[in-house]
């Protein structure tokens, strides 16, 4: 019975919301730029990439060392992974005004995985122990820092967002013979809108 009407309907239907013949286009879409990042060199989207051990770009700072994992050219700036290894008694960053390196980045968000070892980690005015498999994730203009006090080396992966940031880590590496003038923190301040020197809001 319902069968049998199924063929009167759909011409009815077909008159109340006519078929579109013309494809929806959306001009910022076919930006060449756009295009290039959203269809990929195969034409099937971003193709992704895959990152040996050995591959990515290593650096050394001032003790510490990292690899930059996935770069802001990789993800047209949307963010960017890097491994870093802290060693002992290092606070990141390190200032004058905090034993935990205590700074901020208005213009980043970074996420932090403990990947081995534990380390002391500053969130705004509360200090936690971060262990191996631990996360913390700090918002944009949120005062954060650490410090190894473990005797140990600690390695965690560090994600910013959007990307950039990860940058200045290769640009001001210790392991060469010229660093650029300008300087890590002058460049974070000026390109992130960051903030050093901060006080130990934790004691």
């Amino acid at each position: 019975m319902v069968e049998s009407r199924l063929p009167k309907l759909r011409p009815a239907l077909r008159k109340v919301v006519p078929r579109r013949r013309t494809p929806i286009r959306c001009a910022a879409l076919e930006h060449p730029a756009v295009a290039e990042r959203s269809l990929g060199k195969a034409g099937y989207g971003d193709v992704g990439q895959v990152v040996r051990k050995a591959e990515g770009t290593h650096f050394e700072l001032d003790g510490d060392h990292g690899r930059i994992v996935v770069s802001a050219r990789d993800t047209s700036g949307q963010y960017s992974l890097m491994e870093f290894t802290v060693s002992p008694e290092a606070a990141g960053l390190a200032n004058e005004g905090s034993g935990y390196g205590a700074h901020l980045h208005r213009e980043c968000e970074e996420v932090f995985l403990i990947t081995s070892g534990s380390l002391e980690f500053l969130l705004g005015a509360e200090v936690t122990t971060l262990r191996e498999g631990d996360c913390v994730r700090v918002p944009s203009g949120r005062p954060h820092g650490y410090r190894n006090i473990s005797g140990e080396p600690v390695s965690m992966l560090v994600s910013f967002v959007p990307a950039g940031l990860e940058e200045l880590f290769v640009k001001y590496r210790s392991d060469q013979e010229d660093t650029p003038e300008e300087g890590f923190i002058a460049e974070a301040t000026r390109r992130f809108a960051s903030e050093f020197d901060l006080p130990d809001l934790a004691e």
